[in-house]
């Protein structure tokens, strides 16, 4: 019966470790989004940037510098952000490639136990059948 209770604990460890798997590709995928968020939002500042000097006009193009400066802090702090998701996302990755491994390490763990206890349970089924034919052939011989 220790190998119905192993049975039960891989199983168990098996759910939890997939509830982890989950969690962190929810995390990993809404990080993902934020990262595309800042590209996009990268893209459309380039996007004004460019417009604002194709349609500056002489009054406006005294000011034009400082709006391409101000543009390009923008810029770089859009940049830092993604740089400090890269971080968080490359972290959460290697965590999930970890919790993979442990989840499939346990998965193959299970499937060898679950295996062995069918073996056993056929292994004392033909026992059991051997002792009936036995017992079956004695009182026929009497």
């Amino acid at each position: 019966m220790a190998g119905l209770r192993q049975i039960a604990a891989l199983k168990l460890i098996n759910t939890i470790r997939q509830h982890e798997l989950d969690a962190i590709g929810a995390q990993l995928s809404g990080l993902r989004a934020q990262q595309t968020s800042l590209t996009e939002q990268s893209a459309a500042l380039t996007q004004r940037a460019i417009a604002e000097q194709t349609g500056s006009t002489l009054e406006t193009q005294a000011y034009l510098p400082a709006y391409l400066s101000s543009v390009d802090r923008q810029q770089r702090g859009l940049a830092a952000e993604g740089d400090a998701l890269s971080g968080q996302i490359d972290t959460l990755e290697d965590a999930l490639f970890a919790q993979f491994r442990a989840l499939k390490t346990t998965q193959t763990v299970l499937s060898k136990a679950q295996t062995e206890a069918k073996a056993d349970a056929d292994r004392a089924e033909q026992a059991a059948l051997d002792d009936a034919s036995r017992a079956l052939f004695a009182l026929q011989r009497r």
